[in-house]
């Protein structure tokens, strides 16, 4: 059994050797553009910080990155065994579930911010998902569990392609692209953490925290998120 695991594991790691050498001729393939020659882009990290926007929202995504870095999916795997018995197979249908849902998601994210903004769909899509989250250790069952994740998974990626457009219309061209790495690298870098905080709650115990701290912080940024720029973005 342990033998056949190990050359499952073999296989997946060739193909993803696969799938990442095809994505790098992929982009390979792809035309140059002119770098931007104005005052973005000769900016330094310092100087990029000190634009009020990238500085904000650096950190505001660094909490939501935090908060992100506290579940991941071998965590809700493993607090569905620990907690209601789960077996893989049961699991593998609830997170096949969750994984369709949250692709479906992507594609009614634009619709929506059609109607309503960029910035409410990203926001208001995200607190929703975050109270489904925060509600899952308090289910009865695993259906009832197991429901609320779903419901959480089909809100929780709205925000990706909205956050994008979001950025857009808050930065100028020539600012978008170096925003956009300042930003991201700042969201990498938060949710290092995580893990090793996780460690230390299931090592005292603390079955139920991550979820709820991650809720809890997830909300919080969506609210700050939507407090400072609800005047300049719909």
């Amino acid at each position: 059994m342990a033998g056949n695991m190990i050359e499952v594991a073999r296989v997946t790691f060739l193909l993803y050797i696969v799938a990442a050498a095809s994505l790098a001729l992929v982009y390979r393939a792809l035309r140059g553009i002119e770098a931007p020659t104005g005052q973005a882009a000769r900016a330094g990290l310092s100087g990029l910080l000190s634009n009020r926007d990238v500085a904000v929202l650096s950190a505001l995504f660094s909490a939501d990155a935090f908060g992100g870095g506290l579940v991941s999916q071998s965590l809700l795997s493993l607090w569905f065994h620990v907690r209601y018995g789960a077996s893989a197979a049961e699991l593998g249908i609830v997170f096949g579930a969750a994984n369709a849902i949250t692709a479906a998601s992507l594609m009614a994210a634009p619709l929506i911010a059609e109607r309503v903004g960029n910035l409410r769909t990203m926001v208001f899509t995200h607190l929703a998902s975050n109270v489904f989250l925060a509600l899952i250790p308090f289910g009865s069952s695993l259906g009832s569990s197991a429901a609320l994740l779903l419901a959480r998974q089909g809100l929780s990626q709205m925000d990706v392609p909205t956050r994008q457009a979001f950025m857009a219309e808050i930065f100028d061209e020539e600012e978008r692209v170096r925003a956009f790495a300042v930003t991201n690298t700042f969201r990498s870098l938060a949710g290092l953490p995580g893990p090793l905080l996780v460690g230390a709650m299931l090592s005292s115990g603390l079955l139920a925290m991550p979820l709820l701290t991650s809720g809890l912080v997830k909300l919080g940024y969506d609210g700050a998120i939507y407090l400072i720029y609800k005047d300049r973005a719909k």
